[in-house]
């Protein structure tokens, strides 16, 4: 009498090793370990060679192993704010992609415009590679540094003039080519909706403002401090002074701001550009179907996501700063039809 047999499991095919990609691509498993450790040094060939073996095997690094081996943390905290807007979210893509591609693993902490002790807690109690925040820190910021001095720290919203050169989020030279051609088209009369003066980013446009009207002995009618929101810029553009040598041409630090900015000059009677014109910042895909269309500043954000990642893992590597290869991430102005000549300038 026959008896079934009893199926046999299928086995779960064990995972691909560091020694059978290195035997594969033709390498040393020490070349491996390096690319996996951030590409240095190695020549493209040698790069496609690795890659192309780690596809074909489905090779995935076991960072918890890695960790263990190397007595390093791979993890990366990454603050990013409770609203991540559309220029926000594009910074937090190309950072987190970029960690991903050098062999770390990312975890996003979304906090609010006012960073809280949580942030702190959250470093103390967790072995971390890095911390890589979208908002600046204020104050938390020196604390985080002195109290984990082994913990690099990057604030992508924190660049300073050491970033001038390549076009990073506090870069505000556009700032002066846009107010220096608003003055050719007879512009006079100015009004500034700057962002929240902790970040870098819109301290910098603002004094950039205040700099190029001085330069070009223009009049500013003033300024209001938004919160980077369409209804911080709509306040602010009710209390933009109209009558009695009115302005007739209005900054605002982000797009969103100047979308608010013109809600409250037509509730005002007034039309953009006739009247008055109007710029942003961040070119919004929104403001470009706005009618009318906005007039702003385009940069590529997932160039500085990168540059600001890479910046981090060079410290967390202790390599110098820079030698992760930075590109040029260059801001262009886009004028729409939110900006005109000046009413009465001749054509």
């Amino acid at each position: 009498m026959s008896h079934a047999s009893s199926p046999v499991p299928a086995r779960t095919p064990k995972p691909s090793t560091i020694y059978e990609v290195a035997r594969l691509a033709g390498v040393s498993h020490q070349t491996v370990s390096r690319y996996l450790k951030g590409n240095g040094g190695l020549k493209p060939q040698t790069v496609v060679k690795v890659e192309d073996a780690m596809a074909r095997l489905d090779y995935t690094p076991n960072l918890a192993a890695r960790a263990l081996r190397s007595k390093q943390s791979y993890r990366i905290v990454v603050v990013a704010p409770e609203d991540v807007h559309f220029p926000a979210s594009r910074v937090l893509r190309s950072a987190v992609s970029t960690a991903d591609e050098a062999g770390y693993v990312t975890e996003i902490v979304q906090i609010g415009v006012n960073p809280s002790e949580r942030l702190l807690t959250l470093v103390s109690a967790e072995q971390l590679a890095g911390v890589f925040s979208l908002i600046p820190l204020g104050s938390l910021e020196e604390q985080i540094t002195s109290r984990h001095p082994d913990v690099p720290l990057v604030v992508a919203a924190n660049y300073d003039e050491k970033m001038h050169a390549r076009g990073s989020l506090a870069d505000a030279t556009p700032a002066a080519e846009m107010i220096e051609h608003l003055a050719s088209l007879g512009h006079r009369s100015f009004y500034h909706v700057a962002g929240p003066q902790l970040w870098t980013s819109a301290a910098n446009r603002r004094k950039t403002y205040e700099m190029t009207i001085t330069r070009l002995a223009l009049h500013s009618a003033g300024s209001a401090v938004g919160d980077w929101s369409m209804r911080s810029g709509y306040e602010a553009g009710l209390e933009i002074p109209l009558e009695d040598g009115p302005v007739t041409a209005v900054f605002a630090a982000n797009d969103h701001m100047a979308i608010g900015v013109m809600r409250a000059l037509h509730e005002r009677g007034k039309r953009v550009p006739e009247d008055v014109s109007v710029f942003g910042w961040d070119n919004l895909e929104e403001g470009e179907y706005f009618i009318p269309s906005l007039s702003t500043v385009s940069m590529d954000l997932e160039a500085v996501g990168r540059n600001s990642m890479r910046d981090l893992i060079s410290r967390i590597r202790n390599e110098p700063v820079g030698a992760a290869g930075l590109e040029f991430t260059p801001m262009r102005l886009i004028f729409r039809e939110s900006t005109a000549k000046a009413p009465g300038h001749p054509s």
